[in-house]
């Protein structure tokens, strides 16, 4: 436990600066209508990297958030001049085209580049679990300070003006995003950043009307997600950026399904716990149906299963098949381990100024591919052993599934009985 707050509370606590702007932010993006401003200018800052990147500076240093800054900036200018075009084109379909445009071109840049794919994917997902104090002291009070101006603007900054004055307020608004964004993509990524910023919004605007609310609420959501999204990071040892964007997915899912039931009568809650008891019972069918059919295709529903309760497959090998299956899931897991440790050797050199040389790059390349396929094979094995004493036992796991298909939904075998009955009897 110690362990995960020494490694997290850092990641976390850019989390809630990241939050506190990103949602204020969100509302305003949506009020504008241009959701997709935040990943058109977090593509340009990560353009503004890219080309930092191939002129062989850090990720981290003071060259590259310079020319991410100004490529942000003068994608802010575009926009703010793309204003007066809006009567015959959509400014978000402008949005769209700096947004792919700027990617483009930073695959164009990376194609033949030593750590270039790896560029690209801290790019997207970022790194949030290297933040140090420094970068969050630094962080902190620029996001305050851009946060008041907007307090004290934010009448006039909000879209309204018209004129050299609404261009004034438009660049304004775009230039001070642009600075937040630039900021927040070479620590969280495009992808994390673009949820920081929508879906806090989102889910504060679900479920209040008054504006202080509506933020509020996106601040405790975006918290509480972030940690979620951590924390499944650490306990299942998955990459940290990605998790955590799916944690904002799951977060505005759960809110949306939750908001029809704030208020809704007991029988409604009833009807819709029924509702999924029913489609988790006709999933469970469906496996059991499919398992006797084709034993040896995917069953990722009784894989699901397996997972949670490993005992259940232990029940269906033989001796000899859990010997063998255990076996091949420690070497997995040592080859995976080797993967790790290789990916985040190229990934520290890159992000601390040394870069690998060829050779390096090359040797670090051919090993992560041996370590692949080994994995690969060692899971082969895993599938095989797996799929063989499914297909021995098919019958009986079948009929497992079905009973737990009708524990789950008793009430389908009092529906079957009544279609059944003779129609004089009904």
């Amino acid at each position: 436990m110690n362990d995960a707050v020494a490694l997290l509370w850092l990641p976390f606590a850019a989390s809630i600066v990241l939050v506190g702007i990103h949602a204020y932010f969100g509302m305003r993006v949506i009020a504008r209508g241009v959701i997709f401003v935040d990943l058109a200018l977090a593509q340009i800052a990560a353009l503004g990297a890219t080309v930092a990147f191939m002129l062989g500076h850090a990720a981290q240093s003071q060259a590259t958030l310079a020319w991410s800054l100004g490529f942000t900036l003068l994608a802010a200018l575009l926009l703010a001049s793309t204003r007066s075009l809006s009567a015959r084109i959509p400014q978000e379909a402008l949005i769209g085209v700096i947004y792919v445009v700027a990617a483009a071109a930073s695959f164009l840049l990376v194609d033949k580049a030593p750590q270039g794919t790896e560029h690209i994917k801290q790019i997207l997902t970022g790194n949030i679990l290297t933040v140090g104090p420094g970068e969050l002291l630094a962080m902190a009070p620029l996001y305050a300070g851009i946060g008041f101006l907007h307090w004290l603007t934010g009448v006039r900054s909000a879209g309204s003006a018209s004129g050299r004055s609404g261009w004034a307020w438009d660049f304004f608004f775009f230039a001070t995003f642009g600075v937040v964004v630039t900021s927040s993509v070479a620590l969280a990524g495009v992808l994390l950043v673009f949820s920081f910023l929508i879906i806090p919004a989102a889910i504060g605007m679900l479920y209040a009307e008054r504006p202080f609310v509506q933020l509020v609420i996106g601040w405790i959501a975006g918290t509480a997600a972030s940690l979620a999204g951590l924390a499944a990071s650490y306990a299942w040892d998955l990459p940290t950026g990605a998790t955590m964007v799916c944690a904002f997915g799951i977060a505005l899912a759960c809110a949306g399904i939750l908001r029809p039931l704030r208020r809704a009568p007991m029988a409604k809650l009833r009807a819709a716990a029924s509702a999924l008891r029913a489609t988790f019972s006709l999933c469970l069918a469906a496996s059991a149906l499919w398992l006797a059919l084709s034993p040896r295709a995917d069953q990722p529903l009784l894989d699901s299963i397996e997972s949670f309760a490993p005992a259940l497959r232990a029940s269906y090998l033989s001796a000899n098949e859990r010997t063998v299956y255990d076996e091949a899931e420690l070497y997995s897991d040592r080859h995976r381990r080797q993967i790790e440790r290789l990916n985040e050797m190229e990934t520290a050199s890159r992000w601390q100024g040394r870069a690998l040389d060829d050779f390096e790059v090359r040797r670090i390349s051919s090993f992560l591919q041996s370590y692949g396929e080994m994995r690969k094979g060692e899971e082969f094995v895993k599938r095989e052993v797996r799929a063989r004493a499914r297909e021995r036992r098919r019958w009986w796991l079948a009929a497992a599934l079905i009973v737990l298909a009708l524990l789950a939904y008793p009430e389908a075998a009092l529906r079957a009985r009544r279609l059944l009955r003779p129609r004089a009897q009904r």
